[in-house]
């Protein structure tokens, strides 16, 4: 299974999480950005040379529906502009947005729906995002270190069939049910 992790390195927070978290790891390839240019510029050198994944994590700064790369917002129109970047993801697929607050609110939501119609087209997957603040802990740290921890809050998921259509929208908030059906959908990654 291969991943792609994305993250802002213009953040000193980022950076340090980024550091050590997937040294050696096959299958796994990173793209530091700078800017939402130079992530589209690492996507398009990506789309060239035919390379693939089926999760994709975007460590970024985030805030209700938005994602972010040197203080500059991916929002949900944004992020309907990188329908073309669906080609990197033709099977199922698990995008995880862990900035804070991404998943908060109707924005949340609608990041989420929009993310899902841009990139997951082709094979279906999901849209994942929490609606809190989250604490990036460095790479350095044993066994969680380079993760987001969100100990707070609720996780929001919403699974897409190819085509681009939502099947599903879950919330961890809406009880046990909800986060047991959380918990199957994302084993399948």
């Amino acid at each position: 299974m291969s991943k792609l992790y994305i993250y802002d390195k213009t953040s000193s927070i980022d950076v340090k999480q980024a550091n050590g978290r997937f040294s050696g790891g096959s299958g796994i390839h990173t793209i530091g950005a700078s800017s939402v240019a130079d992530l589209q510029s690492k996507m398009d050198a990506l789309l060239a040379t035919g390379q693939t994944f089926e999760r994709v994590l975007f460590q970024t700064h985030g805030n209700s529906g938005s994602i972010f790369f040197n203080h500059e917002a991916i929002d949900s129109v944004k992020i309907s502009n990188f329908v073309k970047y669906c080609l990197l993801f033709p099977n199922r697929t698990k995008v995880y947005f862990d900035g804070c607050n991404v998943g908060e609110g109707k924005q949340g939501w609608a990041f989420l729906a929009a993310a899902g119609q841009a990139l997951l087209p082709l094979g279906g997957g999901v849209t994942m995002a929490y609606t809190s603040l989250g604490l990036g802990l460095p790479g350095w740290v044993p066994f969680i270190g380079g993760h987001t921890e969100h100990l707070t809050g609720d996780l929001r998921l919403i699974d897409f069939k190819p085509g681009g259509i939502e099947s599903e929208r879950l919330d961890s908030d809406d009880g046990m049910n909800e986060m047991m059906r959380i918990v199957a959908i994302t084993k399948q990654f």
